[in-house]
């Protein structure tokens, strides 16, 4: 493993930094020179995971390059920089062409058109499938989540990770279903996933190939 031991002569403790672009830097004084090895040692699980969080942060900002591929509802759409007075976000058969004055990071014009584009498409199928099960929202609701695909509220608001609009339609038709079915229960029971079931009799395979 590189890295760049650093020595400080004033320093009580030892230090061991991975910084952005993965370099590892080993801060000690020369008395601890020895045992800073042995920590570092030790550390090489934790460095590993914290270069291999880096990397997957790279990879998701590189794709609102110019020429980088985002995905809106499993669709490949590659990323167009256009110079234009107005800044503006579009599709145009395979190309997401993102127009403004300056080259400025598309990410958040991006994450605002996934929320615009989610919306249409999930509140009519809330409807549909909440007449199917009888089972009726207070509201529905959208906010990037970084972990979780939708939650139900006690109070039955739901809200969806605006995020899903990367994924194909039936995904996003099982995560309603999903966040429906806990208005009825509000836990992961057995009688939960029969609710879910009665829908999406495959929902084991779906949550398996679901991915943000």
């Amino acid at each position: 493993m590189k890295y760049t031991h650093i020595i400080k002569p004033n320093i009580k403790h030892i230090y061991i930094k991975v910084d952005k672009d993965n370099s590892v830097l080993l801060i000690s004084s020369e008395k601890m020179s020895k045992e800073a090895l042995r920590v570092l040692e030790n550390k090489k699980e934790w460095i590993k995971k914290v270069k291999e969080k880096n990397s997957s942060k790279q990879r998701r900002d590189n794709i609102y390059n110019d020429g980088g591929v985002v995905y809106l509802f499993s669709k490949p759409l590659e990323l167009i920089y256009v110079v234009d007075k107005k800044e503006s976000i579009f599709v145009e058969k395979d190309k997401l062409l993102y127009q403004s004055k300056c080259h400025k990071n598309p990410k958040q014009a991006v994450e605002n058109l996934y929320k615009q584009e989610l919306k249409k498409y999930i509140e009519p199928r809330v409807q549909y499938f909440a007449k199917k099960l009888s089972l009726f929202p207070k509201e529905i609701r959208y906010r990037k989540m970084k972990r979780r695909l939708g939650s139900c509220s006690y109070d039955n608001i739901l809200t969806f990770n605006s995020m899903l609009a990367k994924l194909s339609f039936v995904e996003i038709d099982y995560v309603i279903v999903h966040e429906l079915a806990h208005i009825k229960h509000k836990n992961h029971s057995s009688s939960f996933w029969k609710e879910v079931a009665k829908i999406f009799p495959n929902y084991k395979e779906i949550r398996k190939s679901i991915t943000l």
